[in-house]
């Protein structure tokens, strides 16, 4: 399996807003696949400055068809503010999600020894309101092989990103709800411990996930922590906003 040739076809897909046509090679194992993502995101020619943990709720589970968290990079120019109009692209999934977003104000660099809950909490600065716009590269719908799902990292679009606030490891973000509507029409609801229990939980499985893979996470990198609700899907010409309890609303409009 040629990883970097693989890995260019996926970054190309993802630059140009393509879905393509047939696998770009024989399923990947788990450590194929990783690999397949660092060669996607070397090819991408644009700086990470984030990550998009997907599967840290039993619900994103069952619609992919899997059983564990994984994480994928988010690149520059791929990150909106609050109030973005988004259209979308041929063969889009058109899945947005509702997430507790982490801003780092620290690195977090890769190590041998594993990252405590403590040491991961005092290098984030600011948590956010997220809503994931959720788009892949590969064949078929949302319910894909992990390995798949992780070479095309973790089929993330981008994120939207509401006003973030300053981080207390105190705050109970396992309890923050969330409701997402559209337009005036409540859609879904949720609340934060749907993922992985905690947004807290998934920063720190992220730093010691990103650490045994050689790599860290760096000051400024915004981190989407999942699902926490149900998926909604982007209607054209509506707009969607996730109004979170105590973190404010973030929103975006499908342009039609």
């Amino acid at each position: 399996m040629e990883i970097e040739t693989v890995g260019r076809v996926l970054a190309e897909a993802r630059r140009a807003g393509r879905k393509l046509e047939n696998y770009p090679c024989a399923r990947p194992d788990m450590d194929q696949a990783l690999a397949i993502q660092a060669a996607m995101a070397a090819a991408m020619g644009a700086p990470v400055v984030g990550w998009k943990v997907g599967l840290t709720s039993v619900r994103a589970q069952e619609i992919c068809g899997v059983d564990a968290p994984l994480a994928g990079p988010v690149f520059d120019g791929m990150v909106w503010d609050s109030g973005a109009e988004m259209a979308p692209v041929e063969g889009d999934l058109g899945i947005l999600e509702a997430e507790v977003g982490l801003r780092m104000r620290a690195d977090l660099p890769p190590r041998d020894a594993p990252y405590d809950r403590a040491e991961v909490l005092a290098a984030v600065g600011e948590v956010l309101p997220v809503i994931e716009w959720v788009n892949k590269r590969l064949p078929g719908g949302i319910r894909e092989a992990a390995e798949w799902l992780a070479a095309d990292g973790v089929i993330n679009r981008g994120l939207i990103c509401g006003a973030g606030q300053g981080f207390d490891p105190a705050r109970d973000l396992a309890g923050e709800r969330v409701t997402v509507r559209r337009d005036d029409e409540a859609l879904t609801e949720g609340v934060g411990a749907n993922a992985m229990g905690g947004a807290d939980a998934v920063i720190t499985w992220l730093a010691n996930d990103l650490s045994a893979r050689g790599m860290g996470l760096c000051r400024g990198d915004v981190i989407a922590t999942g699902l926490i609700c149900d998926v909604v899907h982007a209607m054209p010409g509506a707009r969607f906003e996730a109004e979170f309890a105590s973190l404010g609303p973030v929103a975006v409009t499908v342009a039609r």
